[in-house]
């Protein structure tokens, strides 16, 4: 038979007993950061952002702050945010220019032929055979040239005519073109092509004022995204 004595003890330790188990859980604790990663991903967008390369630093930035939240890393990213997005905008907008060129490459018996040509920016709702294009070329035997074709259109320069260019904002500048008989589609040839060259290095914006049968027109290009070191070594001069 229990005795009396040992009842309040008993009673004591069922209390304890129930006490533990009304305790509530410890809080969960968060997820480990692995602080190798995070320095070395912190690392990867410092060099992306020092190399200007706005596209990807916004990318290892957007993973960083998702697996790296609260960290130091995660802090230099957020600091650094409102650069990265501009420079990732100027990223994008170098990439739509230069797609706006395509290049051509044409192996021959005395060298190779490079041609870059862009659609007029103003065409764009026509089907690409009825748009008007400029036309760079360097061949080994003719040299460089620049001219413009227009689907469907008549030029009316004859052998030798003057036309206005304007670049950017700058006033119309004079040059002299030329017609070629029996092309396929007309054609009208910028006899400067060296002076038109030098124009592309630093112009965003090339405008053409062409005449045509009944009138002139003018033909916009967004030339900004030229890169002339894929038309290949310069060739002799026309």
């Amino acid at each position: 038979m229990m005795s009396a004595a040992r009842i309040p003890a008993l009673g004591l330790l069922a209390a304890l007993v129930l006490s533990a188990c009304s305790e509530p859980p410890p809080p969960p604790t968060g997820p480990v950061i692995n602080t190798a990663a995070a320095t070395e991903a912190i690392n990867l967008f410092e060099q992306a952002r020092r190399d200007g390369r706005g596209q990807l630093a916004r990318a290892y930035a957007d993973d960083i702050l998702l697996k790296y939240p609260g960290t130091e890393a995660a802090a230099t990213v957020q600091a650094a945010m409102a650069e990265v997005n501009a420079l990732a905008e100027a990223d994008r907008e170098r990439t739509r220019l230069a797609n706006m060129w395509i290049y051509h490459e044409v192996g021959e018996v005395k060298g190779a032929t490079y041609t870059a040509f862009m659609y007029e920016s103003d065409s764009a709702q026509l089907d690409r055979s009825e748009r008007p294009q400029l036309v760079l070329r360097r061949h080994p035997e003719w040299g460089q040239n620049v001219y413009v074709l227009l689907p469907n259109g008549r030029f009316a320069c004859g052998a030798r005519c003057m036309i206005n260019i304007k670049l950017d904002d700058a006033a119309p500048a004079r040059f002299e073109a030329s017609q070629p008989e029996g092309a396929p589609v007309p054609a009208m040839f910028v006899e400067e092509d060296t002076r038109f060259f030098e124009a592309l290095k630093t112009a965003r914006w090339v405008e053409l004022e062409l005449p045509i049968r009944g009138g002139k027109r003018s033909l916009r290009f967004e030339v900004g995204g030229i890169d002339l070191a894929r038309m290949g070594p310069a060739v002799r001069k026309r």
